[in-house]
């Protein structure tokens, strides 16, 4: 698992900038990401993929350890389907 920093890294590696631009640069990509989700909005990164909510009903779960059924309500979930491209790649 590539974790942040080497993320950082590599970024910067590639981009010929400091670590210190790249990190901010992927905080400020992160927090614009957040900022869309949160309004709902779909968020299309070419080569990438694109990141939308999705409404999810209200339904009927059940407690794992008890069998009780419990309701769960309605929400919203995270949808992300990459680009063909992408999909094509790691395979």
């Amino acid at each position: 698992m590539m974790k942040k920093p080497e993320v950082v890294k590599r970024v910067s590696d590639v981009a010929g900038i400091t670590q210190g631009d790249a990190n901010r640069a992927i905080k400020a990509l992160v927090k614009v990401i957040q900022d869309a989700m949160k309004q709902g909005e779909t968020i299309s990164l070419s080569g990438l993929g694109s990141f939308r909510t999705k409404a999810r009903k209200a339904r009927q779960g059940r407690n794992p350890k008890t069998g009780e059924i419990i309701p769960v309500p309605p929400g919203r979930k995270i949808s992300f389907k990459p680009t063909t491209t992408l999909r094509k790649l790691i395979q």
